[in-house]
């Protein structure tokens, strides 16, 4: 009798290792919040899809304006603020600093066109008496020693999007005369790097970048 409890007593252990380990098995696993690296783009444009390829596009042409002083100004019409001059700006998108700001809201969260484009106090655009747009004459040159980028996917959800771009800069005291690449150089030693974030979220329907940089 008692080699009969023992048989069926195994038999009901064992199922319950079976069902144990199918039910483990088929579990699904938990969903990560963000997907994983799968690619890295090697066109100079950032590993996403088209629409949201040509927001960056169009980001960049606004941003590159911003940061090299790009704008038709009127330096007829200065006015002095915080010690500085600052010039009025004339352009066709925009005529006035509401307008601006309006522009930079197609392509930037608001987060980011009040704590960096436009940070009061910090910033090199000004509002004039006369509501127009007015610009401290303080853009920079291109980095003459850039020499290419390689962009990389980081994570994604459904509000967030990250990547960055590892820029690339010649090691040497003439600056680079090459042209541009979009892919990691077998010769590395010739090169320092500096890596950049670019963050896009969904702001209501639309997606906006809440963090940009420029690197050349």
């Amino acid at each position: 009798m008692r080699k009969y409890v023992i048989i069926i007593l195994s038999c009901l252990l064992l199922c319950a290792l079976v069902f144990s380990a199918c039910t483990s098995n088929s579990a699904p696993n938990s969903p990560s919040p963000y997907d994983e690296t799968i690619y890295t783009s090697e066109d100079g444009l950032p590993p996403l899809e088209d629409d949201l390829k040509q927001l960056y596009q169009d980001a960049e042409a606004i941003y590159l304006k911003i940061v090299f002083f790009d704008f038709h100004t009127d330096f007829n019409q200065p006015i002095e603020k915080y010690g500085y001059v600052f010039y009025k700006v004339d352009e066709d998108h925009f005529n006035s600093y509401d307008s601006f700001k309006t522009y930079l809201s197609n392509y930037f969260s608001q987060d980011f066109i009040n704590g960096k484009i436009l940070a009061p106090g910090d910033s090199q655009f000004i509002e004039g008496e006369d509501g127009a747009l007015y610009m401290l004459d303080a853009g920079r040159g291109s980095n003459i020693f850039y020499a290419g980028c390689v962009f990389h996917s980081v994570e994604r959800s459904e509000d967030k999007i990250k990547f960055t771009a590892t820029a690339y800069y010649a090691n040497t005291q003439e600056g680079y005369e090459g042209e541009l690449f979009f892919a990691e150089p077998e010769n590395m030693s010739d090169y320092s790097t500096e890596d950049f974030t670019f963050i896009l979220v969904m702001e209501g329907d639309k997606w906006k970048f809440d963090l940009f940089s420029c690197f050349f």
